[in-house]
């Protein structure tokens, strides 16, 4: 009975299942948000890059928790290991992001499917926004990929391979995000592309730095940049430019923003090909991840010394 209740919390090698790890991560998440954005609200501290940074905080410092207790790994063990190819891996997040939202506000602007206005602030509203927004989307982006690409991704991983891992976490990543503002089927198919093409970055490289990279710049650019909605939100204060679209929703993306259009569809899966094909992103040698295990095999004693246990090694 007692072999039965370990095998049931415990693998052979003795470590707790992964299930077991999700469900302490999502409950400890659970808990621990709700209580931080009750005492926010308590002290009148709502706003966005409030809220944002709360929950940030709150993902990182639960993942952290786990890490470090039950997997015994620093919290760099997730995919923010300071390696040599970090900037260049946020760098080019930021570059190809950037990219697929410009080309497909090119396409709207040739068809003559979008106008922009500029608003008309002065130079310090515009630093401001830039500034304001940049600090929000990096937050917001930051939150999503800790909690969608980091420890449960990574856990489920190890529990039952990357590609069914891949897929269940992009279907989640798809439903949160199906009540926003005008959301419909087309844009939650392309919130799950969306979700498996920041799951390739990571599973390329192994890091939380391209994806990262990659879902700021695709809002940013998406918002502050060319003025458009992001997932249903208009997010007026973060923009520099007013958008409006004329044509086809399916095309448009209508009131949803881009991501609602097939135009999202065909840049999401370039850029998933572009990242599964790209000789210039790989994993570097000798970082540690979650199922690395030369960080946490005990140190040989040298030859001839005693064990705690007695025995001559």
């Amino acid at each position: 009975m007692k072999d039965a209740i370990r095998y049931v919390f415990l693998t052979r090698h003795g470590d707790v299942r992964s299930g077991w790890k999700i469900m302490m991560f999502l409950i400890g998440t659970a808990f621990l948000a709700s209580g931080v954005v009750a005492l926010s609200r308590w002290a009148g501290l709502a706003s966005d890059i409030v809220d944002a940074l709360l929950l940030l905080s709150t993902v990182l410092f639960v993942t952290w928790v786990i890490v470090r207790f039950v997997n015994q790994k620093p919290l760099a063990a997730i995919g923010l290991w300071f390696h040599p190819r970090a900037v260049r891996e946020l760098g080019m997040g930021f570059l190809i992001g950037f990219l697929m939202m410009s080309g497909i506000f090119i396409v709207l602007l040739a068809l003559g499917y979008a106008r922009v206005g500029w608003l008309d602030r002065s130079f310090g509203e515009i630093f401001f926004t830039v500034v304001y927004a940049v600090a929000f989307f990096s937050l917001a982006a930051a939150s999503e990929e800790v909690l969608f690409r980091g420890y449960v991704f990574q856990t489920l991983s190890q529990g039952i391979t990357v590609l069914p891992s891949i897929l269940i976490m992009s279907a989640i990543f798809g439903v949160g995000h199906i009540n926003n503002p005008n959301a419909n089927a087309l844009s939650t198919a392309n919130v799950v592309l969306a979700g498996i093409w920041l799951s390739f970055a990571y599973q390329k490289t192994r890091s939380l730095w391209l994806p990262f990279g990659l879902h700021m710049a695709w809002n940013f650019t998406q918002t502050t940049v060319y003025g458009f909605p992001t997932s249903g939100i208009t997010f007026s204060e973060h923009r520099l430019w007013n958008a409006t679209v004329a044509g086809p929703e399916w095309i448009t993306g209508g009131p949803f923003g881009p991501e609602g259009s097939v135009l999202a569809t065909l840049a999401l899966i370039l850029g998933t090909w572009y990242i599964l094909k790209s000789r210039y992103l790989a994993a570097p040698e000798g970082i540690i991840t979650l199922d690395s295990v030369e960080d946490v095999l005990p140190p040989v004693p040298p030859a001839g010394a005693t064990s705690t246990d007695g025995v001559v090694a």
